[in-house]
């Protein structure tokens, strides 16, 4: 009878610790939609920013090494028909073409770009923004110009098209720089 008895002891010891595994998993939150930082507007956080999608940050990676190549029929698909353009001191919609791409590349002979980081930031269920940082050498003749960026690209979720563009350019390569 003793040892029917610790039998069924180890039965039930074994279900009551299942029991306290299977809780455990159901009780733990395993997914989490980290937000961090905020989009500020007027002093207060208008939205909680979140990880963007690795696929825009992918896009974004094709459109400025694209640029630097003329691989414009290539990207050109990422842009919505009109394109609102920041750069500091203007803001002004455009629409993104082939002629407009090809027309700017007269003034060089070629591009060279070399990408620091490219980083998808989710601001909301409609829109995300992609960061991507990057030098630049752009040789014409026998003079180069050398210059660090950055670019953030709003893409619309609907659409999935690249609908606002911001440019902050330094240019640097005298010789009293580092």
């Amino acid at each position: 009878m003793g040892q029917l008895h610790l039998i069924q002891i180890k039965y039930i010891m074994k279900k009551v610790l299942i029991f306290a595994v299977i809780a455990t998993f159901f009780g733990c939150e395993t997914i989490s939609d980290q937000s961090y930082g905020g989009v500020f507007t007027g002093g207060s956080n208008t939205y909680k920013l979140q990880q963007g999608s690795d696929d825009y940050a992918t896009m974004i990676k094709g459109v400025v090494l694209g640029y630097a190549d003329g691989n414009f029929e290539e990207i050109i698909v990422n842009f919505s028909d009109s394109v609102t353009r920041r750069e500091p001191g203007n803001v002004y919609k455009v629409a993104p073409s082939i002629e407009r791409w090809e027309g700017f590349k007269e003034n060089f002979d070629s591009i060279n770009r070399n990408l620091t980081s490219v980083m998808a930031v989710k601001v909301n269920d409609d829109v995300s923004f992609v960061d991507a940082l990057f030098s630049q050498q752009v040789f014409k003749g026998d003079s180069v110009l050398m210059s660090r960026n950055f670019e953030r690209y709003w893409i619309n979720h609907e659409t999935n098209k690249i609908v606002t563009i911001a440019f902050v350019s330094e240019e640097y390569g005298g010789e009293d720089e580092n």
